[in-house]
């Protein structure tokens, strides 16, 4: 990849206007780049300070660094020593050019006095932040309402208002050849399995790009199916959710000027659970969940079933509806598949229109769009009726997932399936649910099982996978994570008198020996 070298400075080279030179010119005279001069330690030390004034709080460096320097008696013997008169956390001595030039380009202050061989970076960044606010895109009904911001040290801020724990594990890496981003990988040291975490990290170090500006660019070059249209990856903007994948022994990564968190390794039924779900009662949270993964399975197949039911088997409809679904088919012109396809091409131009459409009319015109254009299409002749309430359904189904990206990938994945159910009928349809079936189960997500625990099977496993356990059952973290610490909670939570708790507790099986051992194993599936 190319890219502009810096080159290195040679002992006859550390003069201050020969770095500033060097500095200038691989900024190319940027006009935000600014050099002051002046003279500190009773006018003994000639000093430059090197800094974006785009990037830096000048009143800071003004009142801290300045007011400092200009107060020395006499002057320092060393540059450490002259560090240690700056009162700024996080200075460090730099000694190359590279060094200089990454410091300026990171928004800190380069100091360089003469006589000495070399020179001082203070961090006095300046980050313009947006106010914590509550989630756009993950609506809970209760709950905490905070959501992250643009900001990395923000954001994990956030996440350790939740996570007060010592073990809780932060890694800066700095990303992008161009950009210089900084990722945090988070963990939590003794529950993540060190293998998947080694594993993240490994994926995260290979990455050799210019361009890296969102966490959804980073997930493309670190996914075990990169041409997969499921998401490998959970993408969230609530700390609670985070927090909790971190307390199962997963790893988020965040990325600097975004507010949008990747959580891996997940499993295919994470993107229906919801905050709500721990929040609302156990039997309203299951009959929500099923909701949720029943939708989702019908608004992938409603369209190629419709499809399928009346082009090849119209018999196996009765016969009021089928006269019906006739007496409108007289009317259009065009096959059913093609009408069902182009509505959902209609439906999605409209929902990219007004995503794009400012706030004021967005709302209004996409319900006079949709009932307009519906209409109308209806009353030409265009397509059938029943076209346009199955197209309606789908397009309103397909976001009762609450993870946004999970919803994304069922509107495409809808086409094939409607091409299918045209050509095979309801063979094609199971043809198309089998490739699909087959498909999740090849994937992996950081060499876990996407569709872990139904795939490789584990019984004991799916009790808070289609339903949703009470919070006192719910006593150990998922095994195919290997997280160090399997348990989550002591025996004998369940609610009961005091007079009986002991009771519970002396009833409470013991931990299974073998499981133990397995779950503490740090050996995750590494296929990718």
């Amino acid at each position: 990849m190319p890219k502009k070298r810096i080159p290195e400075m040679s002992k006859g080279q550390s003069d201050p206007e020969h770095i500033i030179s060097e500095v200038e010119r691989a900024f190319g005279q940027s006009a935000d780049l600014q050099v002051h001069r002046f003279q500190a330690g009773a006018g003994e030390l000639s000093c430059v300070l090197l800094y974006l004034k785009s990037f830096i709080d000048v009143e800071r460096l003004s009142q801290s660094v300045l007011v400092s320097l200009l107060s020395l008696p006499t002057p320092p013997v060393s540059m450490a020593k002259l560090a240690e008169a700056i009162p700024c956390v996080g200075t460090k001595e730099l000694s190359s050019l590279p060094e200089f030039c990454q410091a300026v380009a990171w928004g800190e202050a380069v100091l360089l006095v003469s006589g000495f061989q070399s020179g001082l970076s203070i961090p006095l960044q300046k980050y313009e932040k947006r106010v914590v606010t509550e989630s756009e895109n993950e609506k809970i009904i209760r709950g905490p309402r905070d959501s992250f911001v643009e900001s990395l040290w923000s954001n994990i801020g956030l996440l350790r208002t939740r996570l007060k724990n010592p073990d809780l594990r932060l890694e800066v890496l700095t990303l992008g050849a161009r950009t210089s981003a900084e990722a945090g990988l988070v963990y939590l040291e003794s529950l993540a399995n060190p293998l998947i975490v080694d594993e993240v990290r490994s994926r995260i170090q290979r990455v050799n790009v210019d361009r890296l500006l969102a966490t959804d660019n980073l997930t493309e070059f670190i996914t075990d199916a990169p041409w997969s249209p499921f998401p490998l990856g959970l993408r969230t903007e609530r700390p609670d959710r985070l927090a909790s994948a971190l307390l199962d022994g997963r790893v988020g990564i965040l990325l600097d000027g975004n507010p949008v968190v990747l959580v891996v390794p997940v499993v295919f039924w994470d993107f229906f659970k919801s905050p709500d779900d721990y929040i609302e009662n156990q039997y309203v949270a299951t009959s929500v969940r099923l909701l949720r993964l029943g939708t989702f399975f019908v608004t992938l197949f409603l369209s190629g079933f419709y499809v399928a039911t009346t082009t090849i088997h119209l018999e196996m409809i009765p016969q009021p509806l089928a006269l019906i679904i006739a007496g409108a088919r007289t009317r259009t012109p065009f096959p059913t598949a093609l009408e069902m396809i182009a509505m959902e091409i209609v439906i999605e131009i409209l929902r990219e229109g007004v995503i794009r459409m400012p706030g004021v009319l967005g709302q209004t015109i996409s319900i006079v769009g949709a009932l307009v254009i519906g209409e109308s299409a209806v009353t030409a002749g265009l397509i059938e009726p029943i076209i346009l309430v199955v197209v309606a359904f789908n397009a309103l189904a397909a976001f009762v997932a609450p993870v946004y990206h999970a919803a994304v990938s069922v509107r495409i994945l809808r086409f094939p399936i409607i091409l299918l159910s045209a050509s095979l009928g309801f063979f094609g349809l199971m043809l198309g649910a089998l490739f699909y079936l087959m498909h999740l189960v090849s994937l992996r997500s950081i060499g876990v099982p996407y569709l872990a625990p139904v795939g490789p099977l584990s019984v004991k496993e799916m009790g808070d996978l289609f339903i949703r356990l009470p919070l006192w059952q719910q006593n150990s973290r998922p095994s195919y994570l290997r997280p160090q610490d399997a348990t989550t909670q002591a025996p004998g939570q369940k609610p009961a008198p005091d007079t009986e708790r002991g009771t519970q507790a002396e009833k409470a099986p013991a931990p299974d020996k073998a499981v133990a051992e397995k779950n503490h194993s740090p050996a995750p599936n590494k296929e990718t």
